[in-house]
């Protein structure tokens, strides 16, 4: 035990500062002094050189190479994986009415034209009923429809608009 010259208190051998009032103590002993009788971290001493280098191991036994025999990963051969939307001919499927169905939704939307280039059938009669049934004063109704949906038709890219208004049939806006 080592005892604190302020005051007196009994500190463990080797601590630096007392633990009661923080003053420094002395000297700390050899660090030689708390070594086990097997060396440091339980490895037992050895005084080998190093033949690379021809040095000195410091009396300790050098750390054991890392594993290296980590399995490998083989991945499955003859499956191809195809990015999405990624070879996907979306003029194909119906992207060329795109531009057709955004311009009469626009121009001529109030009599639903732009439906029946998508093939909704029902939603254009039901637009070209109100315009025509009203004397045009529910045109004005089915144009803000028609240049909303045009706007929105154009500004998709294909593969959203085939998913959207072909293959989902998404029947307004």
């Amino acid at each position: 035990m080592n005892p604190c010259p302020s005051c007196g208190t009994e500190n463990v051998d080797g601590a630096r500062f007392c633990v009661k009032c923080g003053t420094t103590l002395s000297a700390a002993p050899a660090p030689e002094s708390w070594r086990a009788a097997s060396g440091d971290l339980g490895q037992p001493p050895t005084d080998q050189a190093n033949p690379s280098t021809g040095t000195s191991t410091g009396g300790y036994a050098p750390p054991p190479p890392p594993y290296q025999n980590f399995p490998t990963y083989n991945p499955p051969q003859g499956m191809t994986y195809q990015q999405p939307g990624g070879g996907t001919n979306w003029q194909e499927q119906g992207a060329s009415k795109k531009l057709a169905a955004g311009l009469c939704a626009i121009l001529v939307g109030a009599f639903g034209v732009h439906k029946f280039v998508l093939g909704y059938t029902t939603e254009g009669v039901i637009m070209l009923l109100i315009t025509l049934l009203t004397c045009g004063f529910g045109a004005m109704v089915t144009g803000v429809i028609g240049i909303v949906e045009g706007i929105i038709y154009l500004t998709k890219s294909d593969e959203e608009f085939v998913r959207t208004y072909v293959q989902n049939k998404k029947g307004w806006f």
